[in-house]
C-alpha cells in the first residue's frame, strides 16, 4: 500500500529519455563510429574514395550534438541547492545534474569525434 505522506516524483517520459540520451549518446555513438570506420576503411581502400568515412563522422557529430541539445533543454529552472525530503524537488535537482552532465559529456565526445576524424583527413584510405 503506498504511503499517503509522500508525493510521487515527477517523471515525464520525454524528459527522462532526453536526459538518458544526453548521458549515453556520446560514448555509444563514438564507439559505433570507431567500428564503422574500421569496417568502411576496407571499402574506402577498394574504391579509392574516403567520402563515406567523412559522412560517418558528420552523422556521429549530428547525433551527439542533438543529444546534447536535448539534454540541455531538459534542465530545470528551479533551485540549485535545497536539502529537502520533498521528492519533487529532489527529482528536479537530479534532472538538473543529469542535464548538465549529459550536455558536458556530449560536448566532450564532439571533441573526441573530431579528433577521430583527423586520421581520416590526414591519411589515404589504404595507408
Amino acid at each position: 500500500m503506498p504511503s499517503s505522506t509522500l508525493r510521487r516524483a515527477l517523471h515525464e517520459p520525454r524528459r527522462v529519455a532526453a536526459l538518458a540520451a544526453g548521458v549515453l549518446a556520446g560514448p555509444l555513438v563514438w564507439l559505433t563510429l570507431l567500428e564503422v570506420n574500421y569496417v568502411m576503411t576496407y571499402v574506402a581502400c577498394e574504391q579509392r574514395h574516403d567520402w563515406m568515412l567523412h559522412v560517418a563522422s558528420a552523422v556521429a557529430l549530428a547525433l551527439v550534438g542533438l543529444a546534447g541539445l536535448g539534454a540541455w533543454r531538459a534542465r530545470t529552472s528551479g533551485p540549485t541547492e535545497a536539502p529537502t525530503a520533498n521528492q519533487d524537488e529532489t527529482s528536479e535537482l537530479r534532472a538538473r545534474f543529469l542535464a548538465y552532465g549529459g550536455a558536458l559529456m556530449c560536448a566532450w565526445f564532439i571533441i573526441v569525434i573530431i579528433a577521430t576524424e583527423i586520421p581520416v583527413i590526414v591519411y589515404q584510405p589504404c595507408q
